[in-house]
């Protein structure tokens, strides 16, 4: 929670006293100047006037909503590399798994075709090689040509392309070699994280555009925001941002800017905005709505006040200040923008430290009008 800029004063007005200010600081009959309120206990206890110190605005946010989401770079959606049938299923929604884990496995008879093939070229291979190893010998000892040498040096080379060429599909399929040949294609999952979906049922057919299951890690989330154009000069990546969800209304999540957008949206007129958020507990999940207050950065520290304390005279905006026991003046001041949490800025007409009317400043203005008119008071 943001510390107010003013130190509360405690002062329901009555410690001031009432009624008798000096005839020397009122009217020449001894009442109070036209501008000036005067009240006495009874209207001081009424009215509530509490006072604070003016001091440095507390930073400037931003207040933007957007979605919990994953973090793109701790999720993944798996599925199968070539198009088989579920023999078996591993897991289930929930579970926490490690990279490498098995989630499922099928029987696949593409796979089996591939394996195959590269069992196949490893023999084929394997004889070659046996067969250059001969005639190297033979040629050293002058039995056989160099031509027959290289007819079977160019044979093992043959031999030893196809073989990499079928471990390359196996490798694209995403499988590794099996002297069995049985076509088992056993789906892993590449990352550690959770399983938050899973579309696997057993003797279900599937291909390569198949999602099995989602697997991801909630240690860190993000929230995509909407930031209008006009706001882009002043927000940073970087910038820190507080976070919070519809679900956990009183908890507040530290959260950091960590990219804004190359693009506006010519619609809309906003740029993507990504914060990054910490989620230990795993508090957060992806798809809750929340929202985040970023702080902006300033070079200076403006002064500030509530925006309730501000009062409207003759056209003017006026803030209450106290004029000795019991009585108070409006001074009139110009305001800057407004600010998030009901603050405003003051750019002219109050310094930091001058003390006045934070809260009961309504009253007062009432008190004035009415002295104003010649009504009586109550």
């Amino acid at each position: 929670m943001r510390r107010a800029p003013f130190a509360l004063a405690a002062a329901v007005l009555g410690m001031l006293g009432c009624g008798g200010g000096n005839a020397t600081d009122g009217a020449p009959d001894g009442t109070a100047p036209r501008d000036v309120v005067e009240l006495d206990s009874a209207q001081l206890a009424a009215a509530e006037i509490v006072l604070g110190t003016a001091g440095s605005l507390p930073p400037d946010t931003i207040q933007l909503t957007g979605t919990i989401t994953f973090d793109a770079g701790r999720v993944s959606h798996v599925g199968p590399r070539t198009q088989g049938r579920i023999q078996r299923v591993y897991v289930d929604i929930g579970p926490r798994v490690t990279e490498g884990d098995t989630l499922a496995v099928l029987d696949s008879p593409e796979l089996s075709g591939a394996q195959a093939r590269w069992a196949q070229a490893r023999v084929g291979r394997e004889l070659a090689l046996r067969n250059f190893e001969r005639a190297e010998r033979l040629h050293r000892e002058g039995i056989v040509s160099e031509r027959r040498r290289l007819e079977a040096e160019a044979e093992l080379r043959d031999r030893e392309a196809e073989l990499t060429a079928t471990l390359q599909v196996l490798s694209a399929l995403g499988a590794e070699p099996d002297t069995a040949g049985s076509g088992r294609f056993v789906l892993r999952s590449p990352l550690t994280g959770e399983v938050v979906e899973k579309h696997a049922t057993v003797g279900e057919v599937v291909g390569p555009e198949t999602s099995l299951f989602v697997v991801g890690e909630l240690a860190q989330v993000w929230i995509l925001l909407d930031l209008y154009e006009r706001d882009l000069p002043r927000l940073g990546s970087g910038a820190p941002a507080v976070v919070t969800a519809e679900a956990y209304p009183e908890r507040q999540f530290a959260a950091r800017v960590t990219q804004i957008g190359a693009v506006v949206d010519t619609v809309s007129r906003t740029v993507k905005v990504r914060v990054a958020i910490p989620n230990p507990e795993h508090l957060l999940k992806p798809g809750m709505f929340a929202r985040a207050a970023i702080t902006v950065p300033e070079a200076t520290s403006p002064v500030g006040v509530p925006r309730t304390a501000v009062q409207s005279l003759d056209g003017r905006d006026v803030l209450f200040v106290p004029d000795g026991p019991g009585r108070f003046r409006p001074r009139p001041v110009r305001l800057g923008r407004e600010r998030a949490g009901g603050w405003v800025e003051v750019v002219e007409g109050l310094g930091r430290g001058d003390t006045i009317v934070v809260s009961g400043a309504f009253a007062l203005k009432a008190h004035l009008l009415r002295a104003t008119f010649g009504e009586e008071e109550p």
